[in-house]
């Protein structure tokens, strides 16, 4: 899983550690200098043409500039800082990164909430419905509750016509 706001803080790295600027990587690279902002900031990646030819630039691998080597160090206090929130949520939902959720769903945007609760629905993460029941806004208990029973096993839709 690739954590873009990492690549972007190794792209800003390797860039200023060869005294370069945006424009001239972008003017290498026949991109704007806006993209580069953009890696930078991880708000976008690269194409793997455009990794292959930064790895020659800064004279370094693939797998360097897209941190696949690193151990990633996450505050429990402070998860999304120095991370793309992505990559965050992901690790959530795969169980590497283990939160409170019931506590901490506030900090979750709208869209974020849905992709959480859509891994509860489809069972791909564990949570105590009875404590989150009460933080989810009624759009969210409707969609939740569509399938799901609070004690997590799936029952019947009736659709009354």
């Amino acid at each position: 899983m690739i954590d873009m706001k990492a690549v972007g803080n190794k792209i800003f790295y390797f860039r200023n550690e060869n005294a370069m600027s945006q424009n001239q990587i972008a003017e290498q690279l026949f991109v704007s200098r806006q993209a580069i902002s953009q890696w930078e900031l991880g708000n976008a990646l690269p194409s793997i043409d455009n990794l292959i030819e930064l790895a020659k630039i800064f004279h370094t691998s693939f797998e360097d500039l897209l941190c696949l080597n690193e151990k990633v160090e996450i505050d429990p206090n402070d998860f999304f800082s120095g991370h793309s929130r992505d990559f965050i949520i992901r690790k959530i939902i795969d169980g590497s990164l283990k939160i409170d959720l019931v506590e901490k769903f506030y900090l979750f945007s709208s869209s974020e909430r849905m992709i959480i609760l859509k891994a509860i629905k489809e069972k791909k993460m564990a949570v105590n419905y009875d404590k989150l029941w009460p933080r989810l806004a009624q759009e969210e208990q409707v969609y939740l509750d569509s399938g799901v029973n609070h004690n997590g096993t799936i029952r019947q839709i009736t659709i009354h016509r």
